[in-house]
């Protein structure tokens, strides 16, 4: 009975999770397009070319931000929550720990797509020359952001191919632990040589309407995506129990 009255509020604090975060997510929409300017003053909305050539203005690219911040923000987490429940699943096996770094791993499998595809269709516009794919630079945030990517799919297809549960649960623990470091080194990256991508939000949008839409997009789109990560937590513990009634 207290099983289902816990799984029971673990469902309620998720739906209210995307609830909010879904809204959020609207208000953040509409402000981008219609409170937020298309240019402040000649020359404050810029970006300097991966060639060190002449500042070009962002005109309404920027807009995409809102959308490429908050994801990147929530791929760190998965990382942190890769992080947290490998090493507690090491320390206590209790299989709620692996459901929870699967669900990260599965989250930020998705959240990943989104910065790199979001950054790629900004980068075409700043500095490639328009076509799909044209800014992609292979410069070192580009890059290390790409090998994250493929490491949270690798979780998930190593997971696939284990031979028994037991394999299956100490694989996810430890790659798990091994993915939560990986973000840092993204974030560190834009520090490694010379590179095209902006080193801060802050420093290339200076408009209190763009700032005050960038903290609400932050906290917004973060809550409906990390949403994510408590759903796909509910359904691999589901998906534990089917296999647990399956065995007995």
């Amino acid at each position: 009975m207290k099983t289902n009255e816990k799984s029971s509020k673990a469902w309620l604090v998720t739906v209210v999770l995307a609830a909010l975060g879904l809204i959020g997510a609207e208000v953040v929409l509409y402000l981008s397009y219609y409170y937020t300017p298309v240019q402040i003053t000649p020359g404050t909305l810029w970006v300097v070319t991966p060639d060190g050539g002449a500042p070009i203005n962002l005109y309404e690219s920027y807009r995409i931000f809102f959308i490429h911040l908050p994801s990147a923000y929530t791929t760190a987490l998965c990382c942190t929550v890769c992080l947290v429940g490998g090493v507690m699943w090491l320390l206590t096996r209790k299989e709620k720990w692996e459901a929870l770094t699967t669900a990260a791993a599965e989250t930020g499998l998705f959240v990943g797509a989104i910065v790199l595809l979001t950054g790629t269709l900004w980068a075409d516009y700043a500095w490639g020359s328009g076509r799909i794919g044209s800014g992609w630079n292979w410069e070192p945030r580009l890059t290390t952001m790409l090998i994250l990517w493929l490491a949270f799919a690798a979780l998930l297809v190593l997971r696939k191919s284990m031979d028994t549960p037991r394999q299956r649960s100490v694989m996810t623990a430890v790659y798990g632990i091994l993915l939560g470091p990986m973000y840092p080194l993204v974030s560190k990256a834009v520090e490694l040589g010379r590179t095209s991508h902006p080193r801060s939000f802050s420093d290339l949008l200076s408009a209190p309407e763009i700032a005050t839409t960038k903290y609400l997009a932050s906290i917004a789109v973060t809550i409906a995506l990390a949403s994510l990560v408590a759903l796909r937590y509910q359904m691999n513990r589901l998906n534990q129990q089917i296999e647990q009634e399956r065995a007995a």
